[in-house]
């Protein structure tokens, strides 16, 4: 019983927290490759598992079912193949100067019109770093217009809770 266990347990995709970072970037930009391709939202594909470590299965309903897709992510070009080979389309990325994954892939029958940008996810040291430079960019009149106005609301929230009418006492 215990075996047959393990081996379920070694077929399961690997979670989130287990994937490298160029793992996450891959699954990024080929499910919003797919999702482009189709006119779709990427949330609409649900991660299936991967094979050969480059090849990403995602799974959607397409044309009346639930159609399985399969994405290669290889050197700045990203293969989609549905599994009864109907649907087949290459779309192109590149990796910036930051280590995003940047794909600018519009087809006309679309409407979105946004560049797709995947990066490394950021740990809380980059994120804090991050949120303190942009602190520190703002303009000054900026920063005391953003304490004054969280002062106010403060303020009308006290004053609205202090005129609220409180029950009798008998």
């Amino acid at each position: 019983m215990s075996i047959i266990i393990l081996l379920v347990l070694c077929h399961m995709p690997a979670p989130a927290h287990a994937r490298s970072m160029e793992e996450e970037r891959a699954m990024c930009l080929t499910r919003n490759a797919l999702a482009r391709s189709q006119c779709k939202d990427p949330h609409e594909y649900s991660y299936v598992g991967s094979k050969q470590g480059d090849i990403y299965i995602y799974t959607t309903f397409y044309g009346a079912k639930y159609t399985d897709f399969f994405c290669k992510i290889e050197d700045g070009e990203i293969t989609i193949l549905s599994r009864n080979k109907k649907f087949r389309r290459s779309v192109k990325y590149y990796i910036d100067e930051s280590e995003c994954g940047i794909i600018e892939y519009f087809p006309a029958s679309c409407t979105k019109r946004s560049v797709i940008k995947c990066c490394f996810p950021k740990s809380k040291k980059e994120l804090k770093a991050d949120k303190e430079a942009e602190f520190w960019q703002r303009s000054i009149p900026d920063l005391l217009k953003e304490d004054q106005e969280n002062a106010l609301k403060e303020l009308q929230n006290k004053t609205s809770k202090s005129s609220e009418t409180k029950p009798e006492e008998q």
